[in-house]
């Protein structure tokens, strides 16, 4: 979806006047959570005044009064915004030190490497990958993800796990990530 829409100044009003249905809406509809990264109040308020924006863009007089429409839209984004925030929590490891000076990941050891210098280039590869996954989105950004997970560990059938997808897919993506990464020309001097 195009956000970088600018609001007319009726739309800029019906926005301004309407303010209030996000903090209704989120009080109704969602389960605010400050422990939670993406489920605090703050974050949800702004989630939901950008979908009140696009509810001013796309509003018609002609159907309906814009706090009704615009309550739906708003109520939908935020219930969007949730599935896509318990999505990305999943995917999350959480990195804890254990009470030997272990390092664990999600609560299980983790081994390091036996060569020193194979964990710094397993550090540096995967720091490579997240700088170039930032140009890219659909299913490179899916790609370079995988071939993130590979890098730790994971199997194919492990991450079409994680992503709900069957394991030909998790392929296609790595394929088309590795066809774009040997065209791309900053990835390619990092890696030497």
């Amino acid at each position: 979806m195009k956000w970088d829409i600018p609001l007319t100044r009726e739309q800029q009003e019906l926005v301004e006047n309407n303010l209030s249905l996000v903090y209704w809406v989120i009080m109704e509809s969602i389960h605010v959570n400050e422990t939670i990264y993406g489920f605090g109040y703050e974050d949800l308020y702004q989630e939901g005044c950008i979908w009140l924006c696009h509810a001013a863009t796309t509003y018609n007089p002609a159907r309906s009064l814009f706090p009704t429409y615009a309550r739906k839209i708003v109520r939908n984004g935020l219930l969007s915004y949730c599935r896509q925030m318990c999505f990305r929590q999943r995917r999350f490891t959480y990195l804890t030190v254990g009470l030997h000076g272990e390092l664990l990941a999600d609560g299980e050891l983790v081994t390091p490497p036996d060569d020193f210098h194979v964990q710094v280039n397993m550090i540096e590869t995967l720091d490579l990958l997240a700088s170039a996954e930032k140009k890219y989105q659909g299913v490179t950004k899916l790609g370079i993800e995988a071939l993130k997970l590979k890098l730790k560990g994971m199997s194919v059938s492990e991450i079409a796990d994680l992503y709900h997808v069957p394991p030909p897919h998790v392929g296609a993506w790595i394929s088309r990530a590795t066809q774009k990464l040997r065209k791309d020309t900053p990835f390619l001097s990092g890696l030497l």
